[in-house]
């Protein structure tokens, strides 16, 4: 994608309510766009955690006087969940423990709005965090039916875990292969835009040291990336590189890139 394009879609969307219109504006799959926006909401929020937790004890008296959580979390901007953790840790009870007897709690009223403001928040709700993993699972089972297909030989990041190495590509393969001439010793999903920010988080964090230790691969941004990205002699590619090659497997992209919030 064009950064101009990227940057047009950023600023448009804002609210999970935006994401049809702009997957039919920008002719993109709807999954692509909620990548987007929830890229935008999660930098936002860390831009906010220090503010949200240094007036936590602010927001507990506003809670004690029957502000709701779900109020407090649209006036202050922030996701439903992250406020109604502040207020759990201001009453001195453990987030685990409340999410866990959510039924049981005494405090009713703090059940109830624990409970709207996980289902009004699309991005850091224990639902949004399965649906992202979902989404991770989704887009290595593809590589995977896709090596087999290719009837290439590999080991998966759990092989490479049992075997004792630290830095774990998703998938590290038996022999190369070629993509642009570039030679491919491994593989690895992210099922996400693959933004400048969010690209070189990920080079610092894993993409040199598997480089380091197994040698050039690739990296699949399953919901597209901004044109222009590098990364020094490997390969960055979409969900177009899967295309074509079996029905079951073109299947799997579109429900993959189809996933909303």
């Amino acid at each position: 994608m064009d950064k101009n394009t990227y940057l047009r879609i950023y600023e448009s969307v804002n609210d999970p309510e935006n994401i049809e219109d702009l997957a039919i504006k920008f002719n993109e799959p709807a999954g692509v766009i909620a990548a987007i926006l929830n890229q935008k909401i999660v930098s936002k929020v860390k831009r906010k955690m220090h503010s949200l937790q240094s007036k936590s004890r602010n927001y507990l008296y506003l809670w004690n006087k029957g502000v709701s959580i779900v109020v407090l979390a649209k006036n202050n901007e922030v996701p439903a969940t992250l406020m109604a953790s502040v207020i759990i840790k201001e009453l001195g009870y453990s987030k685990k423990y409340v999410l866990k007897h959510l039924d049981s709690l005494e405090d009713r009223r703090l059940a109830r709005e624990i409970t709207e403001a996980i289902n009004e928040d699309h991005f850091f709700s224990p639902e949004a965090h399965r649906t992202q993993s979902v989404r991770g699972q989704m887009g290595e089972e593809i590589i995977e039916k896709w090596l087999v297909y290719k009837e290439l030989e590999f080991s998966t990041e759990e092989d490479l875990r049992d075997m004792g190495m630290q830095k774990t590509p998703d998938f590290l393969l038996d022999k190369p292969i070629y993509v642009d001439d570039v030679e491919i010793l491994w593989i690895e999903s992210k099922a996400m835009f693959g933004d400048e920010k969010e690209h070189a988080h990920y080079l610092k964090k894993q993409f040199q040291y598997y480089q380091r230790d197994y040698g050039t691969g690739m990296v699949i941004y399953w919901y597209g990336h901004i044109d222009g990205l590098a990364m020094e002699g490997n390969v960055i590619r979409d969900h177009n590189f899967y295309r074509g090659s079996t029905r079951e497997i073109n299947t799997e992209i579109e429900k993959l890139l189809n996933l909303s919030l």
